[in-house]
């Protein structure tokens, strides 16, 4: 960064800390430069020479500064921790303003029945208006700036790059889900406080989190967009929505290596390749013992990082559970039963579906099985041409 740039956005830092434009210059020209006269500090400060004295003078009020003895008068600049007090009772103050926000709302909460019908507002962004509004609230923000866009949205970003910048130099935390370009971008600035990553996206809209506090959705088709303010969409979307697309994304040094980028949307969609991997697991796995094996370890893991009380409930609750989770996961071409009287598991599947059923939780159950020290005795597993379809009967014996 270049020492004009850098002083320019010190500058502008300390007006926060109660300190005018002039003040500021001068502060950082003698904290750089040294004890100055005020003849100098018109050089290096860029003030007026009819202004220096007079902005010294009040900086010493201030207590940022100090005269020295001596002819011609010198001003020498204490050290930034003078400035340490203003940050102390700016923390204190925002956690006052904060304990008496969440009083506010909790106010509101009693008074407000659950059947009232509250009236909210938005602002409705035309196409021009989106730009505009955008850089006035990543200009704005103070903590994050969180994306989730389309190729539309992340056009929009990269419009927008020197507010990007000056808000990285701010120490704003920039995170941008985008979807895959077919050709990945590249930023004029690098910065640790930025990071972009790839996957799943809103189809057709981009949304624009400022502080967790301002939510601004575009839509891609017509370029207008709509500014929230309520708490309840911005913790919907900018936590819960943009922390588990942020969880299951991929990171640009990842794809940096890759020339085709056609079928990246589907080699990064983290759920799909589970899928597939879990099919290429039941094609290899055919020994009973093996798949047993399997679905204890996988219980082992679901009750040391999901759910301990899985391992709790009982054996009936278990199977139906388990058989309804791998109804879910087979599809609607797939049906799972299990009759608790007879203990005689059924399961349905379309007769192109053969060895082990493509699912996690099959193996999950001959886990539960074996664990439960339950035999898992198979009646038959019989394809009927006519039916176009495949039967498969388990019946469990034993006490659970």
């Amino acid at each position: 960064m270049r020492f004009a740039d850098e002083s320019r956005d010190l500058a502008l830092g300390l007006q926060a800390f109660g300190l005018t434009e002039y003040e500021a210059k001068v502060y950082i020209a003698l904290l750089s430069n040294g004890p100055s006269t005020a003849n100098q500090l018109q050089y290096v400060a860029g003030v007026p020479r009819t202004k220096v004295y007079q902005v010294s003078m009040q900086l010493i009020k201030k207590g940022a500064l100090k005269e020295l003895e001596g002819k011609p008068v010198r001003f020498e600049a204490l050290p930034p921790e003078v400035f340490q007090n203003v940050l102390t009772e700016r923390e204190h103050g925002i956690k006052s303003l904060r304990r008496v926000m969440n009083s506010l709302k909790k106010v509101r909460e009693r008074n407000i029945m659950p059947q009232d019908s509250i009236e909210e507002r938005y602002l409705s962004l035309g196409s021009q208006s989106v730009l505009l509004k955008l850089k006035e609230g990543i200009v704005r923000s103070q903590q994050s700036l969180k994306c989730i866009v389309d190729s539309w949205g992340l056009h929009l970003v990269q419009e927008c790059m020197e507010e990007l910048e000056t808000a990285c130099r701010q120490d704003v935390e920039v995170k941008i889900i985008s979807s895959v370009p077919p050709v990945l971008p590249t930023f004029p600035f690098a910065s640790s406080r930025m990071k972009i990553r790839y996957g799943r996206h809103m189809q057709g809209r981009s949304a624009f989190i400022v502080d967790n506090t301002e939510v601004i959705i575009v839509n891609s088709q017509t370029g207008r967009g709509f500014e929230f303010m309520l708490s309840e969409l911005k913790d919907a979307i900018g936590e819960d929505l943009f922390g588990e697309f942020w969880r299951t994304s991929t990171g640009s040094r990842t794809l940096a290596s890759v020339t085709n980028t056609d079928n990246l949307p589907f080699l990064i969609d983290g759920q799909r390749m589970g899928k597939l991997f879990v099919e290429a697991v039941c094609k290899a796995v055919r020994d009973e013992k093996q798949i047993e094996k399997i679905g204890q370890e996988f219980i082992n893991i679901l009750g040391e990082r999901v759910d301990p009380k899985i391992k709790q409930e009982s054996f009936e609750n278990a199977v139906s559970l388990m058989v309804a989770l791998m109804q879910e996961d087979l599809g609607e071409e797939t049906t799972a039963e299990y009759d608790p009287l007879t203990r005689i598991f059924r399961l349905e599947l379309p007769s192109y579906q053969e060895g082990t059923p493509t699912s996690a939780w099959y193996f999950a159950l001959a886990g539960l099985l074996k664990n439960s020290g339950i035999k898992n005795e198979l009646l038959h597993d019989m394809p009927f041409p006519e039916a176009r379809n495949r039967i498969i009967q388990r019946k469990f014996v034993g006490t659970g």
